[in-house]
């Protein structure tokens, strides 16, 4: 499995924050608070603010939908990649990095035995270059 596949995980992750964060946005607009009934004049009627709303929200929920269905399919595969190496401390690194998504800090203290950021990093590159080329 190549680097690019195993960080998929990683940017569905951010796709699914970042659509709900935009979904949390829309909806609150709905709500009383989120809209101006001063009485006021606004340009348009609330009716008209639910009405380009709503269809929004519920194409933006089907996305939020797919992405996670797509991100358990994606952890589903890089989980049964992960748990076909052999070496324990690689297995370890890998499922920290790209299924708990933690930073190389946190892999390193997370293993402890005086590893650093920096080793942890270079020591999972590596068994992914090697293991890549042994695919060719």
């Amino acid at each position: 499995m190549t680097l690019r596949e195993l960080s998929k995980l990683y940017y569905l992750n951010k796709l699914i924050e970042r659509d709900s964060l935009r979904l949390a946005d829309l909806e609150s607009k709905l709500e009383p608070g989120g809209m101006n009934i001063s009485g006021m004049p606004h340009g348009s009627s609330s009716k008209n603010i639910i009405e380009e709303l709503v269809p929004l929200i519920v194409e933006l929920k089907d996305r939020i939908k797919n992405e996670q269905i797509k991100y358990i399919s994606e952890r589903k595969n890089i989980d049964a990649y992960i748990s076909s190496v052999d070496d324990y401390q690689m297995r370890l690194i890998l499922s920290y990095r790209f299924i708990d998504l933690m930073t190389w800090n946190q892999i390193a203290l997370s293993i402890g035995g005086g590893n650093t950021d920096d080793s942890v990093k270079k020591a999972c590159y590596r068994f992914l270059n090697r293991s890549e080329k042994g695919k060719k």
